[in-house]
């Protein structure tokens, strides 16, 4: 990496990552909830290739021209865009569909909140990029607060949680996610984010298709009735490219331990979303949770980079 991406950003520009972290946040807890939605319609291999497919298709007029003009530089690190497909599509967003089939949102929610400390450990191990004490216990306080409003408010639900298939291809999802996110930051910036993205998801669809294709004949072919369609088009536009490209953004902006703060977000705007429209009640944990979250939050964009 250059010496400008290595370099502590300034406030400025951690404000506008943050808002882009917020903002992608509220669109991908949509994600979790149409996934477990249509965990019994679709099958997962058929919702990420068709997921892919469409951000490719609305990628490609915007991207398109740029990644072209690019495309020495991006055949150059063609290996690292390959492994971010293969992290990204099949192995990331495909192993999580395929999780609903065997676990429960709680569960799945749990594991999903490992994924800023993978972030950290990944990233110490492979960059050597550390956090702060105060960083760490932001990971940690949010962590909390995210705990408290899967569970309930009751920790014993969380006590009784016993890992399954579904759990342990939750796990393995998290971490395929965390790598991704690292590498982020080792694509030249010359290749902008949605050049990126067009080539990341283009390549980890091509490395999908024989599993859906393997899927379709000996499980379940992805169904084409209008609900269907219609959330596969949200999935697709919303969180497959604007979602993406906020969070890429803020990536390479502030880092991908910073940038991990997403989780917790999401995973309290997904509770607020089944309170929303799910018509469950709003208890006295959940507004104690979300402050536990915004905290912790807070202590995670106030930090800068530091050795233990």
């Amino acid at each position: 990496m250059t010496p400008a991406e290595t370099s502590a950003p300034d406030r400025s520009t951690e404000l506008r990552a943050y808002a882009m972290i917020v903002a992608g946040s509220f669109i991908f807890s949509s994600n979790h909830i149409l996934a477990r939605y249509l965990h019994d319609i679709a099958p997962p291999m058929g919702m990420v290739f068709w997921r892919m497919t469409i951000g490719v298709a609305v990628l490609l007029p915007i991207a398109g021209p740029g990644l072209w003009r690019n495309r020495k530089l991006a055949l150059r690190h063609w290996k690292l865009l390959t492994l971010m497909g293969a992290l990204f599509v099949p192995l990331g967003n495909g192993v999580i569909y395929a999780a609903y089939n065997w676990t429960t949102a709680l569960n799945g929610s749990v594991v999903a909140t490992a994924q800023p400390a993978i972030t950290a450990l990944l990233s110490w191990l492979l960059i050597r990029d550390l956090v702060s004490r105060r960083q760490a216990t932001g990971i940690a306080i949010a962590g909390v607060g995210v705990l408290i409003i899967i569970a309930r408010g009751d920790p014993t639900t969380l006590l009784g949680l016993e890992l399954n298939l579904g759990d342990m291809l939750m796990l393995a999802s998290v971490c395929a996610l965390a790598l991704n996110s690292i590498l982020i930051r080792q694509v030249p910036h010359e290749i902008g984010i949605f050049q990126m993205m067009l080539a990341v998801q283009f390549l980890g669809t091509i490395l999908t298709l024989p599993v859906y294709v393997a899927e379709t004949l000996y499980y379940r072919p992805m169904p084409t009735d209008p609900q269907t369609v219609a959330i596969m088009l949200w999935i697709g536009i919303a969180v497959t490219v604007i979602a993406v490209g906020l969070s890429n953004t803020s990536v390479r902006l502030i880092g991908a331990n910073k940038a991990s703060m997403l989780n917790y977000i999401r995973s309290a705007l997904a509770a607020i979303l089944a309170i929303l429209l799910l018509g469950e009640t709003l208890y006295p944990f959940h507004v104690i949770a979300l402050l536990l979250v915004i905290g912790g939050v807070y202590l995670m964009t106030q930090g800068r980079r530091a050795n233990f």
